[in-house]
């Protein structure tokens, strides 16, 4: 019976109960649960083999990441291997394969609780391999009295602790089996016939008479208020499975339940990192409150106030204890649901090595950090080892005893640092640590005291020589700080390389030449002393950064005296003995140019310094080129020093210090500055009142608020105004019998002694009102007892707080009470008028947040950068519009100036900066309602904006085209970017290109500016692709005649060849040496068709060229116009027609080389050309007509006469080179409209009635005497019809010489445009019907008057006719 009772899976209990009907039952649907066939078998090769088996503590819950131990089906154990221990099933048992529960399922287990207080709890090792956690003593393992049965269920995932779980199993995944056997197969599941189960070690159930009914009557029950059916099975090992069937949440729930009725209590002690604390309590509380509610567990996290760590947040290595308790499922689902937080928060870690002698710090890194390098090869960690080649707070130990190992201490302000990915991070720990206790067994010292000036050398750049010498020798050496006399060094490393590393260090530091200097010698009979001149001068020296450049000049390490009292002998070392000599002179030039003329030092009292320095330095600067030195802050000294620099110096490390010996004049200006500058300097001092100091005895409970009035006190004081300065504070004992520290111990009064310096009355009135300060501060601490309560809004507890205590510290300062929250509560301690105004205080604070509305807005990262600015500038805009934060995740995991949501909230939310709980997406805004509901409006505003603008492209071009796209200045890209609108990202010419030579241009913008941009850079990328580029040589002289006139014939040969018209293009397609280069050589660049066209052309016009002959013409230099035409164009035309090139001299030429016409070309065209220009020449010979030079002007009427025969006749007049007759000044008679005003702009223009008249006879002009040529020039046939219109205009001339000149000037010159007419046709018809010739001025606005020049009734007739066709308007 008990047999059967077995194969079915039921305890012996279980057996009694039930009948035999009932038990086939049973049976018959295990049975039915699962029929494996072959293909249902696993293949060997698939087969996962679990780790070794593990205590458990918890029921098995088989889940889909953590397979437990499952019978296996006959197919299958048929096909395992054989073994030597086999595991051998129940007889006769059929266990069906069970369906995974998913713990991490809400639906499945929605959550954890809290309940009474178990007993003690068990420890669950860590997960992410922590330190031991704070606090905790070696656990036993979970589960009732800390014993369990064996289970082949632990998991070897680094994540999950190593306790046993209770583990719901499912036929919808596969289960690892016991031992090295095959896995179940997966199952296809049939609805409303889902099957799970949890399995218990007895250790895990509750004994019967513990339990309220007996386990029949608790499953009946069960499976009278489910859909599903729970039946109990034994399991391998003594363990009890019970076994849900049906639906799924229905199965799952009837499993809780049994769990509940029959489960033990379960305790468990769970370290978590400190990190993950705020993540576990969540905001408000509600992550654990959740997973309480969820599981029905009972969760403990321990208070901040617990935890002793201040400052020390982001160690991951930290941990705390969280307590569990509840049934076994309960409490395991709890702790799942914490790993899962846990493995979130701490898949990358920050572990810091607190413990680790620094002296160990160059064994640990290794030489040139090799020994890092491979800590972090093939992990994602850094590891970071500080470097340690010189003590700061602690020399190393003195070299121990023969025999014996030397203790080194750790430093707790330096340590090693490992971040990354926690496994990997974990690993790298645990072999420096093991590394670490090697070292402790190995590592000795011994010590070697070597000149300070060599310490450098030793060091080497960054430690170079250091890291050598650990390479070669296997030891380290640590330098004695600058701030320390000593000059010992301490060697460290195995004792049987100790020796060799002292032989190598003695050879670095031989190896050094060393020169000395002394500097007081130079000067030693300055005024005040040649120690305290060589003082100053070093001083000035080491602040404009000498020292430094001196040494990098060459390569030297300078040795300046520690002390003040020392003699000031500067020691020079370097490794290269005339870069020593070469230093040694350049300080000698440096001292030389600085005499005690150059320096000035001025005794002013030190309490004076620093308004000095506020009030002067910048003055005496900008107004006498002097520097002004303060001492040190730490020394004591009233000596202020001057040094000249000159005017305009700048006060930047820039400054080039002189180097000559100042002559006699530079002299008497540096003392006359310096002078000067003393004299500004005493006179911010003078006139203020004298020096006083007075103590004042404050109980030492009253110290720092005294400290802090003075400051109150002396704030709002004006720039001119020297505060009062506190130079000392010391204690003493009521009782001068004892000793301040046993009038401590003895609770006996101790007194603060406060000493105030400063101008006499502004001391005198800071001491009354520091007493009076005090006598209300001693009253006040009668109140001190007083508390005034109220209700704060427990949600808005954290922003009171602030971060770290910030803001609640500044209240307590402010008003001086103490403050503190509880549920809801503030409670204020002190004096009750303080406590009000800081309640006034917080209950605003109150108010306004209630106002304070957040927002999250989910925005893309790729949007980010763009809608936060160029330095923030978009959202500063918003913020400062608004009054509220809009907060963008960060980059990087150090935020240090704000917290996340959930951060914010919890315990430790103040202490804790992390922005990782806000999600990569999410752009927070919170501040007052009404400002965040715009900010977030207008930030969604710009958002749609940003991504209409956001479209990108790429374009591939080849690198060295990037020159030819940017062009000169940036230009092309320039254009292009305007051309299209579109942001058009252009990589560097240095920047590395990929295989082929190509390199990518990122397009950014909208659709349209995109596609634009596209389209033409892949238009210029094409051309470019398909260009060639060719290079001819051609003679230099043949270059100036290739390019043409204005780079007309290159250009020409480019349009012919079929290239771009573009200047741009056509000076890229064809380059041209520069002409003061010697090169021939032309390059030519573009389509290859075209530049082969152009090749060709190139080649033909070169040879043309060597096949032409030269000719000379002499043609008289008058005549060169004949040659050349208006603009070059007969030139030009001349050229084109005979295939030649003429060069016709300039009129700057002189002697006979002026008549030399040179003509270039074929030897036919040549002489084509030559007669065709003598005949041209030849034709042009004119006539000469003497003209008297009184009527010369009036003949040629301004040029008109000449321009009529040019154009009529193509006669051209010319005088022999006589210069023609000055213009007669007649014209400027009546000019100024009889000195009248001009007439206003709202005049009318037909009132003429203020117009002025004069005539004048022709005699009246001082005529000139004598003749002018004038020479005719053009066709013969025409030379006469142009003779015959010189003779009329002559005659007319002549005729007109008896008659008179009258001079019209209107009263508004903007009539005489009336007079002209449309194209001069009225002016033209007043002169045929009068037969004068009229001038009308050019510069009409200046009142200059009309010329009518003819006989006298003539010019009568004009004026009335002009009058009146000024009168009618024009018409």
């Amino acid at each position: 019976m008990e047999a059967a009772a077995s194969s079915n899976g039921l305890s012996h209990d279980h057996t009694l109960d039930v009948s035999p009907a009932q038990r086939l039952q049973e049976k018959h649907v295990a049975d039915a649960a699962h029929r494996p066939m072959v293909e249902d078998v696993v293949d060997e090769e698939d087969i996962a083999h679990p780790p070794p088996s593990m205590k458990a503590a918890f029921p098995i819950l088989s889940t889909a990441d953590e397979k437990g131990p499952q019978p296996s089906s006959e197919k299958a154990a048929g096909k395992q291997k054989a073994r030597e221990d086999p595991i051998e099933p129940p007889s006769g048992a059929n266990i069906p394969p069970p369906v995974i529960l998913d713990t991490k399922s809400e639906d499945a287990f929605p959550a954890l609780g809290r309940g009474s207080k178990p007993p003690a709890p068990a420890s669950v090792p860590m997960a992410w391999g922590a330190r031991k956690p704070l606090g905790v003593a070696n656990a036993v393992p979970n589960g009732i009295n800390g014993q369990g049965p064996v289970s082949s269920t632990f998991s070897s995932r680094a994540s999950t602790p190593g306790s046993g779980k209770p583990m719901p199993a499912s036929t919808n995944a596969s289960i690892a089996s016991h031992g090295r056997g095959p896995s179940t197969p997966q199952s296809l599941p049939i609805p409303g016939r889902h099957s799970e189960r949890i399995q218990f070690a007895p250790s895990q159930l509750l004994r019967r008479e513990q339990l309220k009914k007996p386990l029949h009557d608790v499953l009946r029950s069960i499976n009278k208020s489910s859909k599903a059916t729970v039946v109990m099975k034994s399991g391998p090992d003594g363990t009890i499975i019970f076994e849900g069937t049906g639906p799924v949440d229905a199965a799952r729930q009837a499993l809780r339940d049994v769990a509940k009725e029959v489960g033990s209590k379960q305790s468990v002690k769970i370290p978590i990192p400190l990190s993950v604390r705020p993540h576990i309590i969540g905001k408000q509380g509600t992550v654990v409150q959740g997973i309480t509610k969820r599981t029905g567990a009972r969760i403990q996290v321990p208070r901040a106030e617990e935890i002793a760590t201040p400052g020390l947040e982001d160690d991951d290595s930290l941990t705390i204890d969280v307590i569990i308790e509840g049934d076994a499922v309960a409490a395991e689902m709890a702790r799942r649901e914490m790993e899962s937080i846990v493995n979130e928060r701490t898949s990358t870690v920050n572990l810091r090595l607190r413990d680790i002698p620094e002296e160990y710090y160059p064994f640990i890194a290794g030489p040139h950090d090799t020994r890092v390098r491979a800590l972090e090869d093939g992990r994602q960690i850094r590891v970071h080892v500080p470097q340690y080649h010189t003590w700061s707070a602690e020399p190393p130990p003195q070299v121990p005893a023969p025999g014996t190992i030397p203790q080194f201490a750790p430093n707790r302000g330096s340590h090693i640092r490992i971040s990354g990915d926690r496994a990997a991070a974990q690993e790298a720990r645990s072999e420096i640590e093991r590394q670490v206790e090697q070292l402790r067994r190995e590592i000795t010292l011994s010590q070697l005291a070597i000149n300070r000036g060599q310490h450098q050398f030793i060091l080497g750049d960054q430690g170079t020589s250091l890291h050598d010498l650990l390479e070669e020798t296997g030891c380290a050496v640590i330098l004695p700080p600058i701030t320390d006399d000593t000059e010992m060094l301490t060697i460290t490393g195995p004792q049987d390389n100790i020796e060799s590393a002292i032989e190598k260090i003695m050879s670095l530091a031989t190896s050094m030449h060393m020169a000395s200097i002394d500097i007081a010698k130079q000067h030693a009979s300055a005024p005040a002393g040649a120690q305290v001149h060589a003082r100053a001068l070093t001083q000035y020296l080491q602040r404009r950064q000498a020292i430094e450049q001196l040494e990098r000049q060459f390569d030297a390490r300078i040795v300046l005296p520690a002390t003040e009292d020392s003699p000031m002998n500067w020691e020079v070392y370097s490794r290269d003995g005339k870069n020593t000599i070469k230093a040694r002179s350049d300080i000698m030039h440096l001292i030389n140019a600085h005499p005690p003329a150059r320096l000035r030092q001025v005794p002013i009292d030190p309490f004076y310094h620093q308004h000095i320095q506020r009030q002067a330095t910048q003055h005496v600067r900008d107004e006498f080129g002097v520097n002004l030195l303060l001492p040190d802050e730490n020394v004591q000294n009233p000596q202020i020093t001057l040094v000249y620099e000159g005017l305009g110096v700048p006060s930047t490390p820039e400054y080039t210090l002189p180097r000559q010996r100042p002559s006699p004049a530079e002299v008497a200006q540096f003392e006359q500055a310096l002078h000067q500058a003393e004299a500004h300097v005493q006179g911010l001092i003078q006139g203020r009142q004298e020096l006083i100091s007075r103590a004042l005895n404050i109980p030492s409970r009253f110290n720092d608020k005294v400290l802090r009035q003075v400051d109150r006190e002396q704030q709002n004081l004006p720039p001119t105004e020297i505060p009062v300065q506190v130079i000392s504070v010391s204690t003493h004992s009521l009782n001068g019998d004892s000793t301040i520290r046993e009038a401590q111990r003895a609770s006996e009064p101790v007194e603060h002694i406060v000493t105030l310096r400063g101008q006499g009355d502004m001391v005198r009135d800071l001491v009354q009102k520091l007493m009076l300060f005090l006598e209300k501060e001693k009253a006040d601490d009668l109140e001190r007892g007083h508390i005034t309560s109220f209700e704060f809004p427990p949600k808005f507890a954290n922003q009171l707080i602030g971060r770290k205590g910030e803001n609640i510290n500044k209240y307590r300062e402010e008003f001086d009470v103490e403050i503190q929250i509880n549920d809801g509560k503030v409670d204020i301690k002190g004096p009750a008028a303080k406590a009000d105004l800081a309640k006034t205080k917080i209950l605003a604070l109150s108010k306004k947040l209630e106002d304070e509305a957040t927002h999250v807005l989910k925005i893309k990262p790729q949007y980010h950068k763009d809608m936060i600015g160029a330095k923030g500038a978009q959202v500063n805009r918003l913020q400062d519009r608004y009054n509220v934060r809009v907060q963008f995740p960060r980059t990087t995991a150090n935020a240090s100036d704000d917290r996340s949501i959930a951060d914010g909230a919890s315990e430790v939310g103040a202490s804790r900066n992390n922005r990782s709980n806000q999600a990569p997406d999410e752009v927070i805004i919170r501040g007052p309602r009404r400002g965040a509901d715009e900010a977030r409006d207008e930030l969604l505003n710009l958002l749609q904006w940003t991504i209409d603008n956001s479209h990108t492209s790429t374009v591939s071009v080849a690198q060295n085209q990037l020159p030819s796209l940017i062009g000169q200045g940036g230009r092309e890209m320039e254009i292009a970017r305007l051309t299209t609108g579109a942001q058009i990202d252009v990589p560097g010419i240095r920047d590395t290109s990929d295989s082929t030579g190509r390199v990518s241009i990122q397009i950014k913008g909208t659709k349209r500016q995109v596609e634009e941009a596209k389209e033409l850079l892949e238009q210029k990328a094409k051309t470019f692709d398909d260009s060639i580029s060719r290079a001819i040589d051609v003679d230099k002289k043949y270059h100036k005649e290739l390019i043409g006139p204005g780079g007309s014939n290159i250009r020409n040969i480019v349009l012919a060849a079929g290239g771009s018209d573009d200047r741009r293009d056509l000076a890229r397609m064809v380059r041209f040496p520069r002409p003061e280069s010697v090169e021939n050589t032309i390059q030519i660049e573009g389509n290859k068709s075209v530049v082969e066209k152009i090749v060709a052309a190139i080649t033909t016009f070169v040879k043309e060229r060597e096949n032409q002959a030269t000719e000379f013409l002499d043609i008289a230099p008058e005549k060169h116009r004949l040659l050349i035409g208006r603009g070059g164009e007969t030139r030009r035309a001349l050229e084109s027609q005979f295939h030649v090139s003429i060069d016709i001299p300039r009129m700057s030429q002189e002697g006979p080389a002026r008549s030399r016409v040179k003509l270039v070309g074929e030897p036919g065209d040549l002489e084509s050309a030559k007669a065709h220009i003598l005949e041209l020449v030849r034709e042009e010979e004119g006539i000469t007509i003497q003209v008297p030079r009184r009527f010369h002007h009036a003949i040629s009427d301004n040029g008109q006469f000449f321009r009529r025969l040019r154009n009529d006749h193509k006669v051209t007049v010319d005088h022999d080179g006589q210069q023609p007759p000055a213009r007669p000044s007649g014209g400027s008679r009546g000019r100024q409209n009889n000195d009248r005003a001009l007439p206003l702009i709202t005049d009318q223009p037909e009132n003429i009635k203020g117009h002025t008249w004069e005539i004048v006879n022709n005699d009246e002009h001082e005529a000139e005497s004598g003749d002018i040529p004038w020479v005719l020039r053009g066709p013969r046939d025409n030379i006469s019809k142009a003779q015959n219109a010189l003779q009329r205009a002559l005659e007319q001339a002549c005729s007109q010489g008896q008659s008179s000149v009258g001079y019209l000037v209107l009263p508004d010159p903007r009539t005489y445009r009336l007079i002209i007419g449309q194209g001069g046709s009225q002016i033209n018809t007043i002169r045929r019907q009068t037969g004068c010739k009229i001038t009308v001025p050019r510069d009409q606005a200046k009142g200059e008057a009309i010329e009518i020049v003819g006989s006298k009734d003539g010019i009568e007739q004009a004026k009335d006719i002009i009058l009146e066709k000024v009168e009618k308007g024009g018409n």
